[in-house]
């Protein structure tokens, strides 16, 4: 499964060292995609579409500035616009970046997802089924 985490640093909550660490911890889930970290191409900004539009899910490190950053608000449009599923994490100036509160929420949030899942399935389009049903039953 590819996971593309979204996130800014303008308000300083996360750092790059934060984002190696969370790498981690997502890459228990599946195949992390950190923009900072990952990317090297000559036009970083269409890889970032690329490596989004080839996600299974997303992983939104959420803390107040978020809303301010035109790259996040264009990453989730698009991700949503995909159907990929997001999943935002809550993170703020108050609370120390936890890998382990991380690595618990997007369990919590992946079991939930799992069970919307089973019980919504038959209701997606055939052609979102399966990449629904990977990116959230693999482990």
């Amino acid at each position: 499964m590819n996971i593309f985490i979204s996130y800014t640093l303008r308000d300083e909550v996360i750092t790059v060292d934060h984002l190696k660490s969370i790498s981690e911890v997502v890459s228990d889930y599946g195949k992390p995609f950190v923009d900072i970290i990952d990317n090297d191409a000559k036009d970083k900004q269409k890889f970032v579409i690329e490596q989004l539009d080839n996600s299974d899910l997303v992983v939104l490190l959420n803390t107040d500035s978020v809303s301010k950053s035109k790259w996040v608000r264009l990453e989730i449009d698009r991700a949503n616009k995909n159907n990929t599923p997001v999943i935002s994490i809550p993170l703020n100036g108050n609370q120390s970046i936890s890998l382990n509160y991380i690595n618990k929420y997007l369990r919590a949030e992946l079991k939930k997802a799992h069970k919307a899942f089973k019980s919504d399935s038959q209701r997606l389009p055939f052609s979102l089924r399966s990449k629904y049903r990977q990116a959230l039953l693999t482990p």
